[in-house]
């Protein structure tokens, strides 16, 4: 399964993703943690497992193994998560510096629109409501885009911190003209919904299967549990215990994975609609200012038509950037942030940085 970031087409949120990854303190003492108890234990292969009934064998996997799994699997559970921190912090810095970009597009136009309705108020064409009008949109989108400009490096600064990066670094990675990418996970049609590589699963379940090694639990008794064998196995067992809790962990995690795709076709319903909404929108902004040129039109149609634009143009961005951060909180929960080359300890001095990381 390919990992998210290389198939979402954004190479910048690519390569932010991967520099983050590697800069993450948290992550890099992960690796060194595992790195160090690689090196003390024998070296051992490294299988997927999807069941605890095909994992748990006994004589095949003694606890240390199985427990040595689990610290790899939620290490990659770890990874996968921030990499969808990043890619959300990378969607609010788009969406801020595109609604900036639209504003300040806007603020042209609002200023000539000022401009004009000045020229008809001197010329006694207009009254000088219009010049009124036109004056206050001018000064709400100027303090708009001037909060829009705190927000913007407010999240900068975010993003710089998850990527560990330098804010100037940073900057010239995103460059000053930033879209929100085009980002949907496909969900039309789709009906079944995997957990199979959910690595907060297979941690879960290599870590049952330690607690049950060690605890002398017997592939009898897990059979019975199974099996619903209540004399052989009640429900106050280890093996009983271990079941009931990896059951509950696996309809949660389904159940998480249910509401994000729910989320992600809310998400594209509402972009759809809000795209339709502000073609039609920008057309009678765009009619109403020809109307007033013209001077058959009045400036307060102009002032509501163009206010009415612009708040469709941005609540279609957010659309847009709502539903590329619903789809990697969708593949998140399907497994996808995560790949088998995460679970292997890295070698001594590789991808990690221990001279500039403090460990506990």
């Amino acid at each position: 399964m390919p990992l998210w970031w290389q198939t979402a087409g954004d190479p910048v949120l690519a390569d932010l993703v991967e520099r983050g990854l590697k800069a993450n303190p948290s992550l890099v003492c992960d690796s060194l943690s595992l790195q160090a108890r690689e090196l003390q234990a024998d070296a051992a292969a490294r299988k997927l497992g999807s069941r605890i009934q095909r994992l748990f064998n006994a004589s095949a996997k003694n606890a240390d193994e199985a427990a040595s799994q689990a610290r790899a699997y939620r290490h990659a559970d770890r990874r996968a998560h921030v990499a969808a921190d990043i890619a959300a912090a990378y969607f609010e810095v788009r969406r801020l510096q595109e609604t900036f970009g639209l504003r300040a597009k806007m603020l042209e136009q609002f200023n000539d629109n000022a401009e004009i309705a000045g020229f008809r108020r001197e010329a006694g064409l207009a009254p000088g409501l219009d010049s009124g009008l036109a004056g206050s949109l001018v000064s709400v989108t100027q303090s708009d885009l001037d909060a829009s400009r705190e927000k913007l490096e407010a999240a900068k600064r975010e993003l710089a911190r998850l990527t560990g990066m330098e804010l100037e670094g940073l900057a010239a990675t995103l460059g000053d003209d930033g879209k929100v990418p085009d980002i949907a996970a496909n969900v039309a049609g789709t009906t079944r919904l995997s957990a199979a590589h959910r690595a907060d699963l297979l941690a879960l379940e290599n870590s049952l299967i330690a607690d049950m090694t060690r605890q002398k639990v017997t592939q009898e008794d897990l059979d019975a549990v199974l099996s619903g064998d209540t004399e052989t196995a009640p429900a106050d067992s280890p093996a009983a215990l271990a079941i009931a809790k990896y059951r509950e962990a696996q309809r949660d995690a389904f159940a998480e994975m249910t509401r994000d795709r729910e989320a992600v076709a809310a998400a594209a319903v509402r972009q759809a609609k809000l795209e339709n909404s502000g073609r039609g929108a920008r057309m009678t902004a765009k009619d109403a200012r020809l109307a007033y040129r013209s001077g058959t039109g009045d400036f307060s149609t102009v002032y509501v038509a163009e206010a009415a634009a612009l708040a469709v143009e941005e609540a279609r961005i957010r659309a847009r950037a709502d539903l590329a951060a619903a789809s990697i909180r969708l593949w998140t929960a399907q497994g996808r942030g995560w790949s088998e080359a995460d679970l292997a300890a890295p070698a001594p001095g590789v991808g990690v940085l221990p001279e500039v990381t403090v460990c506990e």
